[in-house]
């Protein structure tokens, strides 16, 4: 039998391959992962701009991972307080904080085998299916959600009413190989691509048990039908898990914002144009290490679902201005959504 066969060619009868998919959905469901045929994928990606893959590498890789990340970061409070973040006397709040990220030749990424993610087979399905068959990784870089007791005093007292936190400004150039957040105000990715369609995704990766206690992603599924908007965007806290969204062209809409809670080895993945931040929690003293990839889609001609999905917003799908005149992230007041109710003015 070709190894290129589906599940389907074992089974003559569809009730009964439709029966079987629905059995398996249920065990990996309860295991903490899913089974996504490519119906299943499809239409989630098309109407939610979002996916959750589910527990699908391996646990004990992942922990082997965080083992060698801790060797080559550790993570101890004293350290990063007096050897990783700028004192006060020593920071120039008037450069730019732009350029301060991991880069080719600076990336902590690039000291670790991360085969067993790039080689999963879940995973090259997946992004065959969504970005075609020659798929093309654009950039990988862990990100570490520190909380309080890990940054220095001045940097929490200067950063209470901003609701976007990126660190990597206030970190001395050499530990410049990944990225350190504090909460992340809502953005979409497309931020640091102007001029540029969507047409990438971020696969977000937890390599650690991530409960609500420990900053968790918070995405908001079809936030992507107004296209690229620009920061900070326009954005209404309403009871429960919901939110409003504006364009600022007069177009405003309701969604339900999903906390992205999950056990090590959980992958995700959205759109360019999808909403998503974290919540700093002032609960726990455990910073959240994960990795984080942009991939593009390849130059095929074969229709992927990423050509679909374009086609399906009806919006603008690039700016040449991602951001508000004035405004920068990191440096500037953001929605205050997700920031803890204590630290809102």
């Amino acid at each position: 039998m070709s190894g290129n066969l589906g599940i389907g060619t074992l089974f003559l009868d569809k009730e009964l391959y439709c029966f079987v998919i629905m059995i398996i959905n249920g065990i990996l469901y309860n295991k903490g992962f899913f089974f996504l045929n490519d119906l299943d994928l499809e239409h989630e990606f098309l109407q939610e701009g979002f996916v959750k893959l589910g527990s699908i590498l391996d646990v004990d890789q992942c922990s082997n991972l965080k083992k060698q990340f801790n060797k080559l970061r550790p993570i101890d409070e004293k350290f990063f307080k007096e050897k990783v973040f700028y004192k006060e006397n020593e920071f120039d709040p008037t450069k730019s904080h732009r350029g301060t990220g991991p880069g080719l030749g600076r990336n902590l990424t690039e000291r670790v085998n991360l085969d067993f993610i790039e080689k999963n087979p879940i995973v090259q399905e997946t992004l065959s299916k969504v970005l075609g068959s020659d798929y093309k990784i654009m950039q990988k870089i862990f990100v570490m959600g520190l909380p309080e007791n890990m940054i220095p005093d001045w940097i929490n007292e200067r950063s209470k009413n901003i609701g976007f936190v990126n660190l990597c400004a206030l970190v001395r150039p050499e530990f410049r190989d990944m990225t350190y957040f504090h909460g992340i105000d809502y953005h979409m990715d497309l931020v640091d691509h102007r001029n540029r369609i969507g047409d990438f995704i971020t696969l977000y990766i937890y390599l650690e048990n991530v409960t609500a206690n420990m900053s968790p992603l918070h995405v908001i599924p079809k936030s992507h039908i107004f296209g690229a908007t620009t920061a900070p965007h326009v954005l209404k806290s309403l009871d429960g898990n919901k939110i409003q969204y504006s364009n600022r062209n007069g177009k405003s809409a309701e969604f339900n914002f999903k906390m992205l809670t999950g056990a090590s080895g959980t992958v995700f993945f959205w759109s360019q144009y999808n909403l998503h931040g974290t919540m700093p929690t002032a609960t726990t003293n455990v910073p959240r290490v994960s990795l984080r990839y942009l991939i593009e889609r390849g130059k095929t001609t074969d229709e992927c679902i990423m050509d679909k999905f374009l086609k399906s917003i009806d919006a603008q799908l690039s700016t040449s201005l991602t951001t508000e005149e004035n405004f920068e992230y990191g440096n500037a007041k953001g929605s205050d959504l997700l920031k803890p109710k204590e630290q809102i003015p």
